[in-house]
């Protein structure tokens, strides 16, 4: 399932950062880690995202790092100031 192409028609940027973030997050949807992992929200629940189990991911640690720091490349406004 390739989540970048039906993302809860949520406005992000269309930037090179939304491409990276959705390639870390469709991999670890199709390939799960078996080691320490971290729930990530992939539509953040500050800017609407449900707390249901298709909006959740696990990511290693890292991986959840650098989507919370891409996340403030996709979006802008308000939902910026919440990231």
């Amino acid at each position: 399932m390739n989540i970048y192409n039906s993302i809860f028609d949520y406005n992000f940027l269309h930037t090179k950062y939304t491409k990276w973030y959705f390639n870390i997050i469709n991999k670890r949807i199709a390939n799960p880690y078996n080691g320490y992992t971290e729930r990530h929200h992939i539509l953040p629940s500050s800017i609407g995202g449900a707390e249901i189990d298709s909006n959740l991911v696990k990511l290693t640690a890292k991986e959840h790092y650098v989507c919370h720091l891409l996340l403030t490349k996709m979006v802008t406004g308000n939902a910026l100031y919440k990231m």
